[in-house]
């Protein structure tokens, strides 16, 4: 089983990005959604969460996600401590998808915190998807409904360009018309499939 990671910063365009290489056949898998359904139905992990973070539970015990974000947003310690408590929770669940896909070329893991989480240990190659800062700001307000401070906040709690041209082994730009990312994953695609 070849597992490609695919990561970047919110409003990068990543799920633009696995959409495109999965019409050529990628398997995907993405952290986030994996995140999310953990969050509806690991009774442990959501009790992990309150004890780090009292408060984020509501009456009914579901986790108010972002009161959760609001937090860990702005405190790059306290994003830390989320990533460690629940990335074991999303690896082991991760791994269980993944491994559902194995008749795919290669299944996309896709995940915003990769390499801080230590998941890029199990991917044979890393991808990482770029967009200027005021791009991402504008794409992350479109899409959460966030305010201009919300979203700044949030891209700037975030690991800069540097780090992924550091880190990965392919980079995709997404600052411009969806046809050239789709011609850009379309190479990419072969690239993977040839193990170059």
């Amino acid at each position: 089983m070849k597992i490609i990671g695919l990561t970047g910063g919110s409003g990068t365009g990543k799920g633009t990005a696995a959409a495109f290489l999965r019409e050529r056949g990628a398997g995907w898998v993405d952290a986030d959604a994996v995140y999310r359904g953990l969050c509806a139905q690991n009774r442990v992990m959501l009790h992990a969460l309150e004890a780090a973070f009292p408060g984020v539970l509501d009456e009914a015990g579901a986790l108010d996600r972002p009161a959760l974000a609001k937090i860990v947003f702005s405190d790059l310690e306290k994003l830390k401590t989320l990533n460690e408590i629940t990335f074991p929770y999303i690896r082991a669940a991760s791994l269980t998808e993944i491994e559902a896909q194995k008749s795919a070329p290669f299944v996309l893991y896709d995940a915003p915190t990769l390499f801080e989480t230590g998941a890029d240990a199990f991917c044979a190659k890393t991808v990482g998807v770029l967009a200027g800062r005021e791009t991402r700001i504008a794409r992350v307000m479109a899409r959460d409904g966030l305010s201009p401070e919300n979203a700044r906040a949030r891209v700037l709690a975030q690991p800069d360009d540097a780090f992924y041209r550091a880190r990965c082994d392919y980079i995709l730009e997404n600052n411009g018309e969806p046809a050239a990312l789709r011609a850009a994953c379309g190479a990419l695609f072969e690239k993977l499939i040839k193990g170059d």
